[in-house]
């Protein structure tokens, strides 16, 4: 048996996964006034995709744990 590094270990997404990653990001959209759309969206994206293959399935706490993530790291490359 191969075994490949996790980096490397493919990833497979349900139609379930998505619908819990697409209503996180629904509720985000409300916390975003006043930041640059498109940016914030993007950051808010990866986020959500890296917390939740980290293991944070539940909507309500991975909208508010990806809206924190991202808005540091837009902070961060403001500075």
């Amino acid at each position: 048996m191969i075994t490949l590094p996790l980096a490397e270990t493919p990833m497979i997404l349900t139609p379930q996964d998505f619908s819990v990653m697409e209503e996180a990001m629904r509720g985000i959209g409300a916390s975003s006034a006043g930041r640059d759309r498109d940016s914030h969206r993007e950051a808010v994206g990866k986020a959500v995709i890296r917390l939740y293959t980290a293991g944070v399935t539940d909507p309500t706490k991975l909208a508010e744990a990806a809206d924190t993530m991202s808005a540091t790291r837009l902070l961060d490359r403001r500075g």
